[in-house]
C-alpha cells in the first residue's frame, strides 16, 4: 500500500519524515513494508491547499495508476487537508484506501485555548483562520454551525456544533490518534481539545496520555516552536507508538478505540 503523508501547517515535509524512515533505531512505516511519499508543505489557507492535495494526487495517479487507492496520513492541519479533500472531491473517493490522522482539529481551534497564541506569533495568520471554530472553512468542512456555552469555568467557553457535522465518507476507514496531557486536565494536546479532535467523539479515535503528548511533541521533531513552548529538541516518546497504531491501521487490523 501506498501512504501519503500531508505535513501541519508552517511544517517542513522533513519532519514527517520519522513516521517513513523511523529514527534512531526504531522503525518507521517504511520498515512495515508501506511505500510513503509526503505532500510537500505549503502556505495559504486550507481550502487552497486541499486543492493543491488534490493536484498532488491526481499527477500521481498519472505516474503511477497502480497505487491507487493510496492510504493518507495526516498530522495536525494536514488532517484537515486529507479528510478535506473527501468533502471537497466526492467524486474521487475512490482513490482514498483510507485516512489516518494525528492531532487535528477537526472541529477547529477554540479562542478559549491556543488560537490566540498562535496569532500573536503569527503563526500562518490565513491557516490560523481557517482552523477558528466560527470560521466559514469549518462550517463548510462539517455541514455545520456552532455557538459557544458557558462552562462551570467563568475564563473558558465550550464550542458546540448545532447540527450532525458531516465526518467522512461513508465506509471509509477513518482513525484518529489524540494527545491528552494530564496537566491540562487531559482537555488535550495543549493546542487541539479533546471534543473538536474528535468531533466528540463520532471519529474513531485512540488517546495517548502523557506530559509528552503536547501537540508540538507528537513527532518528535525540533523546531523553533518546540524549543519555544517546550524547550527540548527532538523526542523518540511518542511517535513510535503512533507508527505501530498507523500500521496497524493501514493493515486493515482493528485498532481498539478509547
Amino acid at each position: 500500500m501506498k501512504i501519503v503523508l500531508v505535513p501541519g501547517w508552517n511544517e517542513s515535509s522533513n519532519d514527517m519524515r520519522v513516521f517513513v524512515d523511523g529514527r534512531n533505531g526504531i522503525p518507521g512505516l517504511a520498515a512495515h513494508g508501506f511505500d510513503c511519499i509526503v505532500f510537500p508543505e505549503g502556505g495559504g489557507g486550507i481550502r487552497a491547499r486541499i486543492d493543491r492535495f488534490a493536484e498532488f494526487l491526481a499527477d500521481l495517479k498519472t505516474k503511477e495508476p497502480h497505487a491507487f487507492p493510496v492510504a493518507t496520513l495526516g498530522y495536525s492541519a494536514g488532517g484537515l487537508v486529507n479528510r478535506g479533500f473527501l468533502r471537497a472531491y466526492p467524486e474521487r473517493a475512490g482513490d482514498i484506501a483510507s485516512v489516518f490522522q494525528i492531532a487535528t482539529p477537526n472541529g477547529g481551534l477554540s479562542e478559549w485555548y491556543m488560537a490566540p497564541t498562535l496569532r500573536f506569533i503569527r503563526f500562518g495568520s490565513d491557516a490560523i483562520d481557517d482552523m477558528d471554530v466560527e470560521s466559514p472553512f469549518m462550517a463548510w468542512l462539517n455541514g455545520a454551525h456552532g455557538r459557544y456555552h458557558p462552562t462551570g469555568d467563568p475564563r473558558r467557553k465550550r464550542w458546540e456544533l448545532d447540527g450532525e457535522p458531516w465526518v467522512i465518507t461513508p465506509g471509509m476507514p477513518l482513525f484518529h490518534v489524540v494527545g491528552r496531557l494530564p496537566r491540562h486536565g487531559l482537555r488535550g494536546d495543549g493546542l487541539v481539545e479533546v471534543g473538536p479532535a474528535t468531533l466528540n467523539g463520532r471519529i474513531p479515535h485512540m488517546f495517548i496520555d502523557s506530559n509528552r503528548t503536547n501537540h508540538l511533541n507528537l513527532g518528535g521533531e525540533w523546531n523553533p516552536l518546540t524549543f519555544f513552548f517546550r524547550g527540548w529538541r527532538s523526542d523518540d516518546t511518542i511517535w513510535p507508538t503512533i507508527v505501530d497504531v498507523a500500521a496497524r491501521f493501514f493493515r486493515g487490523e482493528v485498532v481498539a478505540a478509547s
